[in-house]
């Protein structure tokens, strides 16, 4: 019996889930995860190596190398057969922006989704002006 899969963390999917070519078939298509995907993308695309991969997406750096060794093979198999490529996803986590502010003196951090980046914020916790504008990837 193998692992439990553990959950990968990628960005949302993108729009184009189907790279389709002239013929009516869908039997002819090669199914790609999301995951995948993600793993070509921080690898070849924002050219980050293995290991900064593999943290991005919260997995083992063995892991994201067999994800992009398979993701690598669908890929050239469905160039070589002139199939279909479907990107399809399992159980995923979508990073989600956070957007906010900090407060210095405090360390309280708060989120605020019509932040923006200005003066004259104030801490709701202690009331102090020493706030900073927050924005991160959970």
């Amino acid at each position: 019996m193998g692992r439990r899969i553990r959950r990968r963390w990628v960005k949302p999917p993108p729009n184009n889930f189907y790279f389709i070519d002239e013929r009516p078939s869908l039997d002819d298509f090669i199914l790609l995860t999301v995951a995948e995907f993600e793993a070509m993308r921080l690898k070849h695309y924002i050219k980050l190596d293995q290991k900064e991969s593999a943290e991005k997406m919260g997995i083992s750096q063995p892991t994201f190398s067999r994800i992009l060794e398979n993701a690598h093979y669908k890929n050239i198999l469905a160039l070589i057969e002139g199939k279909q490529i479907k990107i399809y996803s399992e159980e995923l986590n979508y990073k989600k922006p956070f957007i906010g502010y900090g407060c210095i003196d405090c360390k309280y951090e708060w989120f605020d989704e019509n932040a923006v980046k200005k003066n004259n914020i104030k801490c709701i916790r202690c009331k102090s002006n020493n706030v900073y504008y927050l924005e991160k990837h959970l």
